[in-house]
């Protein structure tokens, strides 16, 4: 009779469920999946075709990618240059988010705010006023790879501090008062309890951080105009503005996604604690 009756309870429950996201599946379709899929069809498009869309197959947008060897190196220099980025933020974000969860309420909601108050303001008016900032105290910074990383890091620091705040604001601090009582130090509490526990927001920050970091176009533009820090989010654009050559912008687009997807699966793979929760009971 218990079972029935739970289990008469769990139907209605999902059939909302269900209905509740439809409106987010339909959202995910139009948006992601669909954009998606012309994508992935249109790198094996001819470009320059006649016809509203004409089916055609090539592989050469692919081979003339791989054979370039500036498309290569776009390539390369974007990976380091957001992997300098995720490192520099993570640097500044752990230690800024774990004395945010020191503070008092009221402190931490302030400083929240100031945090959060650039994000307010357009990207390139930001991009913009870093440029002239840069122009007039740092001027051997503009076309350099640690001007780029800068630029960055000032626009994508508080996607790094967020998350990992929001999990170190979770953690229970008897966790922290029963490893100070079972003898360990503030060094060892950091290293075997604070900073596993917070091992998913660190990840999940590096992730919002690497990935638009990749792909960026308007800081290499004002902060490398030369073009020396030549990034594979330039080479799209040019590749679809100056040469109206999309099937080939598509193609250097799915390549750029795939390398990704394989980065963002290993660094799924190092979370180990899947979130808080898991770790309480781990501790315990």
């Amino acid at each position: 009779m218990v079972t029935q009756e739970y289990r008469g309870h769990q139907r209605p429950k999902k059939k909302i469920e269900f209905y509740l996201g439809i409106p987010y599946y339909v959202v995910l379709i139009i948006l992601v999946v669909i954009p998606i899929f012309l994508l992935v069809v249109s790198s094996f498009q001819y470009d320059n075709q006649s016809g509203i869309y004409p089916i055609s197959f090539t592989l050469n947008h692919y081979l003339d990618f791989l054979r370039a060897s500036a498309f290569v190196r776009a390539m390369t220099s974007s990976l380091w240059i957001a992997a300098a980025t995720t490192v520099v933020t993570l640097i500044i974000g752990y230690p800024l988010a774990y004395l945010l969860t020191q503070l008092k309420f009221r402190t931490q909601i302030t400083l929240l705010l100031l945090i959060n108050a650039p994000m307010w303001i357009n990207m390139l008016l930001r991009v913009r006023a870093l440029e002239q900032i840069i122009r007039m105290l740092f001027p051997f910074l503009i076309d350099s790879f640690a001007g780029v990383v800068l630029g960055l890091v000032y626009i994508y620091l508080p996607f790094m501090i967020l998350p990992i705040y929001a999990v170190l604001s979770k953690i229970d601090p008897n966790l922290v008062e029963s490893a100070a009582d079972l003898g360990a130090n503030k060094t060892k509490t950091l290293t075997k309890v604070i900073i596993p526990l917070s091992l998913s927001g660190v990840l999940s920050g590096i992730l919002m951080v690497f990935l638009p970091s990749a792909t960026t176009i308007i800081i290499p533009q004002y902060l490398a105009p030369s073009q020396n820090i030549y990034m594979i989010g330039t080479l799209i654009e040019k590749s679809i503005i100056n040469n109206g050559r999309i099937s080939y912008a598509s193609a250097v687009a799915i390549v750029l996604s795939i390398v990704i997807l394989g980065i963002v699966y290993y660094i799924k793979k190092l979370d180990k604690y899947k979130g808080v929760n898991s770790n309480e009971k781990d501790v315990y």
